[in-house]
């Protein structure tokens, strides 16, 4: 399960667990995230089976508030779309840019903090203390859970930087602070003597490294991406803010797939060419260079299914304040979006929904 990052977007994979959890079949035993989806990423991990949605459900709603409490007193929720619902998703999004969020967020008040070692307009310590209370982390880095990945970004050499618990990385709370820690709304965090922010300035769904890892036999993965390509016609500035955003995430996951799918048609290239080798070849120095190139045939040999769900906004969120609206309306939509997202794309696998063949092995179902 790769999880990408998107602040409040957040929600929606977590609906998609939700999902996958009530579907009843096999659970990742790999998961890999970046930014927000570090964190339900670890949540995932650091939760037995059957706590796990329970938990995501503490996390975020905690988080979630209500922008306008006196006119949803007197007037009842506002509607699914329309002006008024503009202007609450505008009302939650400014709320959290001002005061902050419980549990994720705080502002930096005082001018020292908006510069020197560590400027940031936001700090996430309040994570900190709320990360604990939703995951434990002794049994995130147990050998039994699932593997969890998150990637951060070095703030000095620009290089990715990953914690895989399969490698020895023992995560900690600093660990998924710094993984989103985007600069410059909140300040970096200084992790194994590295300076470090955000996972997505590098690579928001870092997809290429399950990619990379040898594995035998056929793969599911279920890839989120919370900045979908897809969209409309901007129809005002705000509009246009936010499909920028859009669309430099969610084309960074598109060039993330092309490159799969060039490594994929090499391992069929290279499984070809070991094909036609001949079997007895001769017993000197090429002999070896033929006995490397089978072996690399052989781990090449694997198929790998991606269904990946992306999320496409309202026309009436917030703009590109959209990933700062954490009222519990639009969390719940988002939420329950995921779950719907993640229900139709296996239908569409347990069909035998044609697929796009992206490579030779390499298979993608896309639901947005």
């Amino acid at each position: 399960m790769v999880l990408s990052g998107g602040v409040a977007l957040g929600a929606f994979e977590a609906g998609v667990y939700e999902a996958l959890e009530a579907a009843d079949g096999p659970l990742p035993d790999w998961v890999l995230g970046s930014s927000a989806g570090a964190v339900n990423a670890a949540i995932i991990a650091g939760n037995p089976p059957g706590r796990r949605v329970e938990s995501l459900r503490k996390f975020w709603g905690r988080a979630a508030d209500d922008p306008t409490p006196w006119t949803s007193f007197w007037l009842g929720p506002p509607p699914e779309a329309g002006a008024w619902r503009r202007a609450y998703n505008q009302a939650a999004a400014m709320q959290s840019l001002f005061l902050g969020r419980p549990g994720l967020f705080r502002p930096r008040l005082m001018g020292g903090e908006l510069s020197g070692a560590s400027p940031a307009l936001y700090d996430l310590e309040p994570m900190r203390r709320h990360l604990a209370e939703c995951l434990d982390f002794d049994r995130l880095n147990h050998a039994g859970a699932p593997r969890l990945t998150v990637v951060a970004t070095d703030v000095i050499s620009g290089e990715r930087v990953t914690f895989d618990t399969a490698r020895g990385a023992r995560i900690r709370p600093e660990h998924l602070m710094a993984s989103c820690a985007l600069l410059p709304l909140f300040a970096p965090v200084e992790v194994e003597g590295r300076l470090l922010g955000d996972g997505g300035l590098s690579a928001n769904a870092p997809l290429d490294l399950l990619i990379e890892e040898p594995v035998a036999g056929p793969v599911l993965c279920v890839l989120v991406e919370l900045f979908t390509r897809h969209g409309s016609r901007p129809r005002s500035v705000a509009a246009s803010a936010a499909r920028a955003g859009d669309l430099a995430f969610g084309n960074q996951t598109r060039r993330i797939l092309e490159g799969c799918a060039r490594e994929f048609r090499l391992r069929a290239l290279v499984g070809r060419l070991a094909a036609a080798l001949p079997k007895d070849g001769p017993k000197d120095g090429k002999d070896a260079r033929t006995a490397s190139l089978r072996a690399e045939a052989r781990g090449a040999a694997r198929e790998l299914t991606l269904l990946l769900l992306g999320y496409r906004g309202g026309l009436d969120e917030a703009g590109p304040g959209k990933v700062f609206d954490f009222s519990h309306i639009t969390l719940a939509e988002r939420w329950r979006a995921g779950a719907e997202a993640l229900r139709e794309g296996l239908r569409r696998i347990e069909a035998g929904g044609r697929a796009e063949e992206l490579a030779p092995g390499l298979l993608l179902h896309e639901v947005a």
